[in-house]
């Protein structure tokens, strides 16, 4: 891959990223602003990933008929408007129109991009590659979770960082970008043909649980702290920092580790790192021991997102496509309503069960993942 078009990628992803985990953090916050009760302000998580979800199956089957760079062109002006309107809303209401339409334009650049890693990059360069572009995005969502303490105010504005530099995004793409040209002769979309692979309906079962689980637990945590401990917008936004800097160390090394130890071993122990975090949910009654414990989980997410990421780039070239789309859309999906059912299991019996069901689970998932991919 073209030096200057794996930067632009690198951008592309730290922007897209930027506020991801943030919001999980300002959801207190944003409640406060528009004078609103905090449930009523959660449906800006899943609202993001649901959209993703869906829209994601659109975006990668066009690359059969249409050059990577202009759809990224596309995409690209969608997310800056609905990043810009989103960051200006007057009203929970507005703010919700916002935040679905950025799930809709933001899905496109994650599936397009490991089409063109799937296609490009050599076979032992892929684990990294992917390591280096996921490690940006953790990156991006470790400022955004950062700066999110000084938001207290105005947590919205947040998100005109992300608008104003996806226009940067948006030039580089016009100017500096490969077409990454994919065409062929025939528009088909196989992802029937895709499903009837045993291996690749595991791996997406590997996927959509670990996304449920993950997100079960990550969308209602920044509430938990708020609730448990009275704790303030910038104290859980510590929080939250703490776990992406720990994300951003592991994937950016989980590529190079996947590469030498093999993406589902790596994955594995992710989520066993992940289990040990919500484990110690179930005990801890001091914030600060949630500070040094969350290192795990995301660490653990980290090592589990590359692992899985890099072992689809292996998948074969007939499937990439819509597997690459696959995997964003229902990630994304689970996702959103892994959030949904976790405030749902949190209203009728608590925070300990959810932590608990949660930890049960993963700790399952990980143990048992060399059984259910291979």
């Amino acid at each position: 891959m073209p030096k200057k078009s794996l930067y632009i990628f690198c951008l592309m992803f730290f922007v897209i990223s930027f506020g991801v985990s943030a919001m999980a953090a300002l959801i207190p916050s944003i409640a406060v602003y528009f004078g609103i009760d905090k449930a009523q302000a959660l449906p800006l998580t899943w609202l993001y990933m649901l959209p993703y979800g869906v829209f994601a199956l659109v975006w990668a089957p066009f690359t059969r008929i249409v050059k990577v760079k202009k759809i990224l062109l596309i995409a690209t002006l969608g997310f800056f408007l609905s990043s810009f309107f989103f960051s200006l809303s007057r009203s929970i209401e507005q703010a919700f129109i916002a935040r679905f339409l950025m799930g809709c334009f933001g899905c496109s650049f994650v599936p397009l991009v490991l089409i063109a890693v799937g296609k490009v990059v050599p076979p032992g360069e892929k684990a990294k590659t992917i390591g280096i572009f996921f490690g940006f995005s953790y990156f991006s969502n470790f400022i955004s979770v950062f700066l999110s303490g000084f938001f207290e105010k105005f947590p919205l504005g947040l998100y005109l960082i992300p608008s104003i530099a996806s226009l940067l995004v948006f030039v580089l793409v016009l100017t500096k970008l490969e077409d990454f040209d994919f065409r062929v002769d025939k528009f088909k979309i196989s992802y029937l043909n895709t499903l009837k692979d045993k291996k690749v309906i595991n791996f997406f079962l590997v996927v959509t649980l670990g996304s449920l689980l993950y997100h079960g637990l990550q969308q209602r945590l920044g509430v938990y702290l708020s609730e448990s401990f009275s704790l303030g917008q910038m104290a859980i936004s510590s929080v939250f920092t703490v776990a992406t800097l720990a994300a951003i160390i592991f994937e950016f090394s989980g590529g190079f580790l996947s590469a030498r130890f093999g993406n589902i071993k790596i994955s594995s122990i992710g989520f066993t790192l992940m289990s040990v975090f919500a484990f110690s949910l179930i005990f801890i009654g001091n914030y600060k021991l949630i500070l040094l414990m969350i290192t795990f989980w995301g660490a653990g997410m980290a090592l589990t997102h590359v692992g899985l990421a890099s072992h689809l780039t292996s998948f074969p070239d007939r499937i990439l496509r819509d597997a690459s789309s696959l995997n964003s859309s229902l990630r994304f999906s689970f996702g959103g309503l892994g959030a949904f059912l976790g405030g749902l299991l949190v209203s009728i019996a608590g925070f300990k069960v959810l932590f608990i069901v949660i930890f049960l689970s993963i700790f399952f998932l990980g143990f048992n993942l060399k059984k259910i991919i291979n």
